[in-house]
């Protein structure tokens, strides 16, 4: 009796368990991928525990349960099949951060203000603006609602797509290039307004200089382009913060798209 008491609830256990680590599949690359669960800033640990502790809260709260399978290699399929969806979610989570990088980035390269335009010799990619931005966006999204939405978003993702249900069909792959291309898009724009100052006083140098030869205006320029684009910066950063926030709140929105085309 007591042996068939002990197979009963290994046999429980074991079911529990394989839904909690089904589930956990889906989350572990969103919270590798996506700031707002963790990124590459939190300790491994912490992006563990939020995985396990959301695992068990669907599991356990919302009644999520993983699909019945007769062999291990059709629970590895599952498995593969969910790891697989969490990283195009985690990527399009995360779009709206690199968004704030690439701009920042565009922005110091046009002004001359980074690293990789000051000192090329060292090969760094640092930019003050982009690493700026990200921070700026990352912290104001994770004391909105903006991280309420994301979250939602992600639970929501499992009634959408139950798990083993999803087909990662050629829609959703040009879905995501499509996003990724508007990603790149919205980056450049960013950073057009620093670009088109640096480019005026390029101009203005360039004039001057042909107009009054014996001047010495080529040192002129990078102070110049630095001084003028940080000013439309600080003019232009509550439009740039509240245009990412923007993404970030749409990118629930994104993520039903994509489990839409994959239904």
């Amino acid at each position: 009796m007591n042996d068939w008491a002990q197979l009963a609830a290994t046999n429980a256990l074991q079911t529990h368990f394989v839904s909690v680590a089904v589930i956990a599949a889906r989350l572990l690359p969103v919270a590798f991928l996506c700031p707002l669960l963790g990124g590459q800033l939190a300790p491994t640990t912490v992006k563990l525990g939020l995985v396990l502790s959301f695992s068990m809260f669907l599991h356990a709260a919302c009644g999520i349960d993983a699909p019945k399978v007769d062999s291990t290699l059709g629970l590895v399929a599952i498995v593969f099949k969910e790891f697989t969806l969490g990283t195009t979610m985690g990527l399009v989570a995360s779009l709206p951060f690199d968004v704030a990088r690439m701009g920042g980035r565009f922005i110091d390269l046009f002004r001359g203000s980074s690293a990789e335009a000051a000192l090329p010799v060292t090969g760094s990619k640092e930019s003050a603006t982009g690493d700026g931005l990200y921070q700026a966006v990352l912290a104001l999204a994770a004391s909105g609602v903006a991280m309420p939405l994301v979250v939602s978003g992600l639970f929501r993702s499992y009634a959408l797509a139950p798990l083993g249900s999803f087909v990662h069909s050629e829609a959703v792959a040009m879905h995501v290039v499509g996003l990724v291309g508007t990603a790149f898009a919205t980056g450049l724009a960013l950073g057009a307004p620093i670009a088109g100052v640096s480019l005026a006083v390029d101009a203005v140098m360039g004039l001057a200089s042909r107009a009054a030869p014996n001047m010495n205006l080529q040192e002129t320029g990078s102070p110049l382009r630095i001084l003028g684009g940080g000013a439309v910066l600080w003019l232009t950063i509550g439009v740039l913060t509240e245009r990412l926030l923007a993404i970030v709140a749409a990118s629930p929105d994104s993520l039903h798209a994509v489990l839409e085309l994959g239904r």
